[in-house]
């Protein structure tokens, strides 16, 4: 890695139910002995990462550390492409893990160790991802946002919603995600829907629907198993009406992503999609929640460069 190169670190003390204020001087210290130049930005509020990220690209940097879990990671992608609008492939982003979730990571080869992952930046070896743009409507409002890892429809977003309250009520852990799929599993409701990917149109009574570049969400579930986030394609999990004992006998399948078997559940690929309910549905985009409403995705391929783990590196070349 080169030394003359300014990384901007932007640390989120929130991040991890406040992991992220109570563990850095942990990370500053791993920072210091890392010999990489950098300056130290920490966001104070939500958006706030959004903003700093947003004024760094505007002034011209490169390279970047977030410091933060995978809504970090969303404000800071966000932020650098609000700054620059262009092609972002010549921003460099490495990942110090400090989420509940960390579910972007895990596609990556990252892993969920303060040394390691800063072992992984100094190897410095990138790849150019492709990046989701999701559009729909708050508050009559028109409102775009990017995403790097997963879209989530219908009880994915109950699921997120639900972890995020409790994460700013101060719970942490696997036990944020397994508290909010059992609470999401007694209030969700299955709602007709209608996707329509790249033309062509299936209905569904829609349980649940992810729409990746990544393949892990809700704290390692394999909601996407075939995803590849490199190729320039969505991979789409189409979930239909499970009931209670095939949510039951589905629950643990999640997390290899063999539930994709189940007759219920198909896969899909493709550039553009769109989701209508007959009720506004839910949404999320890497684990942050986005409203109700209908949304249009499209798939942006090859523009963001990150720093990855090298186990991953046939999948990814």
């Amino acid at each position: 890695m080169e030394s003359t190169v300014s990384w901007q670190v932007i640390l989120n003390p929130h991040a991890g139910c406040g992991k992220g204020r109570r563990d850095k001087a942990k990370i500053v210290s791993i920072l210091n002995q890392s010999g990489l130049r950098y300056c130290l930005h920490e966001s104070e509020y939500a958006g706030h990462a959004f903003e700093q990220a947003k004024n760094l690209a505007i002034n011209g940097e490169t390279h970047f550390i977030v410091a933060g879990g995978d809504g970090t990671l969303n404000e800071i992608v966000n932020g650098i492409f609000n700054g620059k609008n262009s092609q972002c492939d010549h921003i460099v982003i490495g990942m110090l893990p400090v989420g509940t979730g960390n579910d972007w990571i895990r596609t990556f080869g990252i892993p969920d160790h303060y040394q390691m992952a800063m072992d992984i930046i100094l190897k410095g070896k990138t790849v150019v991802q492709d990046v989701g743009l999701v559009e729909y409507q708050e508050e009559e409002r028109n409102i775009s946002r990017f995403f790097v890892n997963i879209a989530g429809f219908g009880f994915d977003a109950m699921v997120a919603t639900r972890a995020n309250n409790l994460k700013n009520n101060g719970l942490s852990g696997i036990r944020v995600y397994i508290e909010s799929f059992l609470w999401s599993y007694f209030n969700h409701k299955a709602t007709q829907t209608s996707v329509v990917i790249d033309g062509e149109r299936l209905s569904a009574n829609l349980f649940s629907a992810s729409v990746g570049i990544g393949k892990f969400n809700g704290g390692g579930m394999m909601q996407v198993p075939d995803a590849n986030p490199v190729n320039g394609y969505f991979h789409i999990t189409i979930i239909r009406n499970l009931g209670i004992w095939g949510i039951v006998k589905n629950f643990m399948k999640l997390y290899n992503g063999s539930f994709v078997s189940d007759y219920r559940v198909s896969t899909h690929t493709g550039k553009q999609v769109q989701i209508t309910a007959e009720k506004p549905i839910s949404g999320e985009v890497d684990g942050e929640s986005i409203g109700n409403s209908s949304f249009n995705l499209k798939i942006i391929p090859h523009q963001l460069r990150v720093i990855y783990g090298e186990d991953k590196f046939k999948m990814l070349e």
